[in-house]
């Protein structure tokens, strides 16, 4: 018999290799409806290492997020310092305006203040809807609203897209001051986003501020 009988037997006789695959050292190929049983061992295994991907994955997140805390304390740290350097209410805007510029890559800021001693400035404010809105912020806002107010302190260019407000308080928990922080990032001051850091800078702010009001 030629080959070529041979192998057009095989094509009339597809099944004739599965039939006698254990005679020619061929591994029989399981039909289509049979189901793969795999040993609790093997199982426990795919689950251990679909297990350790997620982890993995959680770990490198937890990393990233330390590494942007590291970053924001650094930056916290350096305004802390500015702001012992202060001596005036002008010198304390500035230095604000630099560090949230430099260290924290914002460049849209506005102070408003109706401390008494801050009259004479040109950061003095005393509209009562201003008052009211630092008054009804128990943590610092963030999120893509602000009143025509307080987005008239900003240029017209470019179009803020979120905001951070920051009421700025006495020991007795009075509001004296509003700190605004603009971006045209939408995604820079959201919602969800927490305020830890924020409400612990806006203490320093208005420690620093309460401290150079009180020399005015």
């Amino acid at each position: 018999m030629h080959s070529d009988e041979v192998l057009a037997y095989l094509e009339n006789h597809p099944d004739f290799l599965q039939h006698h695959a254990d005679r020619f050292g061929l591994r029989a190929a399981a039909a289509q409806q049979d189901r793969v049983v795999v040993s609790l061992a093997d199982r426990q295994m795919l689950e251990l290492k679909d297990r350790n991907r997620q982890l993995e994955a959680r770990l490198h997140q937890l990393i990233r997020h330390g590494e942007a805390n590291d970053q924001i304390i650094h930056s916290a740290h350096r305004l802390s310092l500015t702001l012992q350097r202060c001596l005036t209410l002008q010198q304390v805007a500035d230095g604000l305006a630099s560090c949230f510029q430099q260290d924290f890559a914002l460049e849209r800021m506005a102070l408003r203040l109706w401390h008494p001693a801050a009259e004479a400035s040109p950061l003095f404010n005393a509209r009562h809807e201003v008052q009211a809105l630092a008054r009804n912020l128990s943590a610092p806002y963030c999120g893509p609203y602000v009143n025509d107010e307080v987005l008239g302190w900003f240029p017209a260019t470019p179009v803020l897209q979120s905001f951070s407000q920051i009421p700025l308080t006495d020991a007795s928990g009075a509001a004296f001051g509003l700190l605004v922080l603009a971006s045209d990032d939408a995604q820079r001051f959201t919602f969800d986003m927490h305020t830890h850091y924020l409400a612990q800078m806006g203490e320093l702010i208005s420690a620093a501020l309460l401290r150079v009001l009180g020399q005015a």
